[in-house]
């Protein structure tokens, strides 16, 4: 996410710097890269990398929607907007292009259309709906929670990166609206695990480790994935249940059927000798995209 616009929330900025998330009010340039990625059982390969931003400037977050296209997050002039980058064209669209700043584009299971975070006029973090088409006006789907940083969806069950101290993860099902806090001290990163109900979800540990959970909502009980390497990033999840992270210019990953500890895949090399930022696997697990820094 990006720079915040009211000086109230420098509080807020203080709280993610300490879970040592990206700070809202350091400059950053990023290319988003999109790499061909062929999964068959333990064996996973990458290639073919295309940077798909190649300009100066915040291009983060991406989402794949469907296996066409990708969403992200971009810095446009003061603010930031959701863009769409169609794969096969090679074009990209804005799907926002408002007065207010929306981040961390996903899309809502069953509809298209996706959510965002969507920072207001006054500064406040709320999660929105828009649809896809652009045929209909933006929704509020969650009012009088925030401030949401990060979400991740289980059918009707979304699941929210909360600022405070602590932070905390908070689950609610948006038309229910039953919600609870699951667990504190959250991670920036929330997945959804392909093929199941269950969304992934990283903690710091009382002894400084990271550990990556998977969450059941339908019971509020999560149980242990695996702990995340030392110095590594963002993480995303196949749709064969690998876990792919990065250390500085290499990527790893974990498959719990296969590995006992995570396994090197591939350096990167110069592409990211700054490290990887964020990164997101498609649904039909034939594509990784990767966030770069210059």
């Amino acid at each position: 996410m990006r720079p915040m616009k009211k000086l109230t929330k420098t509080l807020l900025i203080c709280l993610l710097s300490a879970y040592a998330l990206p700070s809202f009010a350091q400059a950053t340039d990023d290319e988003i890269y999109v790499y061909q990625l062929t999964e068959r059982k333990s064996k996973i390969s990458i290639a073919k990398g295309e940077n798909i931003t190649n300009r100066k400037g915040y291009d983060n977050q991406p989402h794949f929607y469907k296996k066409g296209a990708l969403l992200y997050t971009s810095q446009l002039g003061g603010q930031t907007d959701i863009m769409l980058y169609d794969l096969k064209k090679g074009t990209t669209s804005n799907l926002t292009a408002s007065e207010v700043s929306e981040y961390s584009a996903t899309m809502v299971p069953g509809l298209d259309a996706f959510s965002v975070i969507r920072q207001d006029l006054e500064g406040n973090q709320l999660l929105y709906m828009y649809d896809i088409n652009q045929n209909k006006a933006p929704e509020l789907l969650l009012d009088g929670i925030f401030p949401v940083g990060y979400h991740a969806w289980s059918g009707n069950d979304v699941a929210m990166f909360i600022l405070g101290q602590p932070v905390k993860m908070v689950l609610t099902n948006y038309k229910e609206r039953n919600d609870r806090t699951i667990t504190t001290n959250i991670g920036r990163t929330l997945k959804t695990i392909p093929n199941s109900d269950k969304i992934a979800f990283e903690r710091y540990e009382e002894d400084k480790s990271v550990v990556i959970y998977a969450l059941t909502p339908s019971t509020d009980k999560f149980e242990k994935i695996i702990q995340k390497p030392a110095n590594s990033s963002d993480w995303a999840i196949t749709k064969n249940g690998t876990y792919i992270t990065s250390v500085g210019s290499k990527l790893l990953k974990y498959n719990a059927q296969y590995d006992t500890d995570w396994v090197e895949l591939i350096d990167l090399g110069e592409t990211a000798a700054r490290g990887m930022t964020r990164m997101a696997v498609s649904t039909d697990n034939k594509r990784i995209a990767i966030v770069t820094s210059r």
